[in-house]
């Protein structure tokens, strides 16, 4: 049986398709729709009736692509954009109303734990510090021998933090700002040294292409994720988008989400970081497909 997994973020939908095989997931298609929902929660707290609508209109697209290949159930969340907004009720009744799916919002600590399960899967670590950055909020698992001793979502993402410059590049002090916001943001955690690090989303997947990763998991070095952020520094949101065919809003959020997980780095004391597509909506499959083998013996 083929599963889908769709899940509305704050600047992206995303879609998962995968099957189950010998315990683990198999991704079939992976694709994306940036829709930018958060500049107008944040602000106004108020999804816009145009953010909605090219909302949906992703979310159709990419139904309608996941059944294109077999998929049977499409298990479909939102997250921190949704969640923030006073028209989630609005949101969840359009989806409905269009594509006939029912809309799931998850909360922070379910949203964190999906990511490390899909994350962690096939990690073996003692001692490992899961996050996901997102666009609104940035969930951290930490995990040791197999146990979750901390599961929380901050209200930290590259949307929120870009807020922080307007110029283009971003100026010296706006970067010197984002870095402050960063870190204070990661303060208020206990502290701890993880044996491994993972990050997952749109920031961590955008920086492992910057970089010239092709597979779901790279693993990049903290001197190379500073020399990425310097050269990330030095140029504007179009010329980061031509050079590395990135989307050009994904280009604008790229050093304040770097900068996210550059201070992830430093509070865990990790000389690499493990950046991946995987996360969330593998999350979501493994727990649909393990209950289902469970319901059927």
């Amino acid at each position: 049986m083929n599963a889908a997994a769709l899940d509305i973020g704050s600047n992206t939908v995303h879609l998962l398709v995968a099957t189950w095989h010998d315990g683990r997931i198999e991704p079939l298609d992976d694709a994306s729709e940036l829709v930018g929902l958060a500049r107008g929660v944040y602000v106004g707290k108020t999804i816009a009736p145009e953010s909605l609508d090219r909302a949906v209109a992703a979310v159709e697209k990419l139904a309608a692509r996941a059944r294109s290949k077999d998929a049977t159930v499409v298990r479909l969340v939102a997250t921190a954009a949704v969640r923030d907004a006073a028209n989630k009720d609005e949101v969840v009744a359009a989806v409905r109303r269009r594509t006939g799916l029912d809309l799931e919002i998850i909360d922070g600590e379910r949203e964190a734990a999906l990511s490390y399960l899909g994350a962690s899967a096939g990690e073996n670590d003692d001692a490992q510090q899961v996050c996901d950055v997102g666009g609104g909020s940035t969930e951290v698992i930490r995990a040791a021998h197999g146990h979750m001793i901390l599961q929380t979502s901050l209200p930290l993402g590259s949307s929120r933090l870009a807020d922080l410059y307007q110029s283009d590049p971003p100026a010296a002090d706006e970067l010197a700002r984002v870095d402050d916001a960063a870190t204070q943001a990661l303060a208020g955690l206990p502290a701890w040294r993880p044996t491994r690090l993972i990050v997952t989303g749109g920031t961590a997947t955008t920086l492992a292409h910057v970089a010239g990763a092709r597979e779901r998991r790279y693993v990049m070095s903290t001197k190379e994720l500073s020399s990425l952020r310097a050269l990330i520094a030095r140029e504007t949101a179009s010329a980061i988008s031509h050079t590395y065919s990135v989307e050009a809003a994904r280009a604008r959020l790229l050093p304040a989400g770097a900068a996210i997980i550059a201070a992830l780095c430093a509070a865990a004391g990790v000389e690499d970081v493990v950046l991946t597509g995987v996360g969330l909506r593998d999350g979501l499959l493994i727990e649909y497909f393990t209950k289902d083998t469970q319901a059927h013996g």
